[in-house]
């Protein structure tokens, strides 16, 4: 394991009740942008068998300042298969006033731990978050959905997205990005198809590219070189989980270019919808 990775997956609790903050990217050109956001998942057993995948899954792309389609050199940094980005969750204060029909194990777990990884116990220390928690790149030549696609941000926009007035949980916005031609543009996602989690709450998903090539080439340890956050997002007890949704255009688009481990729902069919 490169030296410091284990500090990624299990970082020390810290005083401030706050998650911690967004680390400034070392190499300026690489963004995260959640192109899908998770919604809602039904809480998962302790044991494998039981999985209840987020809905819908998580999709992360990644985004390069300046970017040329044209050239090859940004291509091939799309395509770095030694990419990964990692996944961390952290409950978040429920103050909606929502309550679930049976005890919400989350609301307990983030007043005792609020800045380490969401646990369901401390004495045991069971994390709650479960599945394929860091994720290889994806790429295609063409965007399967250039309706929803972002842009890539320019050097002017850069100076807007690292002022210390943004706030630290923001991430980039399509509608904040300058205009350009989305149709045939490459595209690199990381695609979180496999993520449960145990008890019901309100939770928020961190997400961390990192480049193994950094240590294999330095011999340093992993810098985060960007970082993004999901949108708060509910996990539902069993008997009060509203149902799967329908999968969106970029999900089936990416199924069918060869991520196989995406399953899909379409035409009014999401497993287990309660009809309205």
């Amino acid at each position: 394991m490169p030296r410091g990775f284990d500090k990624l997956l299990h970082h020390e609790p810290e005083s401030s009740p706050d998650p911690p903050p967004r680390r400034p990217s070392t190499q300026s050109r690489y963004h995260l942008h959640v192109r899908q956001q998770p919604i809602a998942a039904r809480a998962c057993g302790a044991g494998d068998r039981d999985r209840r995948p987020v809905d819908p899954p998580p999709i992360v792309q990644i985004l390069l300042t300046d970017f040329d389609p044209e050239s090859q050199d940004d291509r091939d940094i799309l395509q770095d298969p030694r990419f990964t980005v990692g996944c961390l969750l952290f409950p978040v204060p429920d103050t909606t006033g929502w309550t679930p029909s049976s005890e919400g194990e989350a609301s307990q777990s983030a007043e005792r731990d609020p800045d380490n990884i969401a646990r369901a116990d401390d004495s045991f220390s069971t994390p709650l978050l479960s599945g394929k928690a860091f994720m290889s790149p994806f790429f295609v030549d063409a965007d399967p959905d250039p309706n929803s696609a972002p842009t890539h941000p320019s050097s002017d926009d850069f100076h807007t997205l690292n002022s210390p007035t943004t706030h630290s949980h923001s991430q980039i916005h399509p509608q904040s990005l300058r205009n350009a031609s989305k149709l045939n543009q490459p595209a690199t996602f990381f695609i979180f198809a496999d993520l449960s989690i145990r008890s019901a709450g309100l939770y928020r998903l961190q997400f961390r590219l990192m480049n193994w090539g950094s240590v294999e080439d330095t011999g340093q340890s992993m810098p985060i070189l960007a970082e993004a956050w999901s949108d708060p997002f509910r996990v539902y007890a069993a008997k009060d989980f509203p149902g799967m949704r329908d999968s969106s255009i970029l999900a089936e688009g990416l199924k069918e270019l060869g991520f196989v481990e995406l399953k899909t729902r379409g035409n009014g069919k999401g497993k287990g919808r309660k009809r309205l």
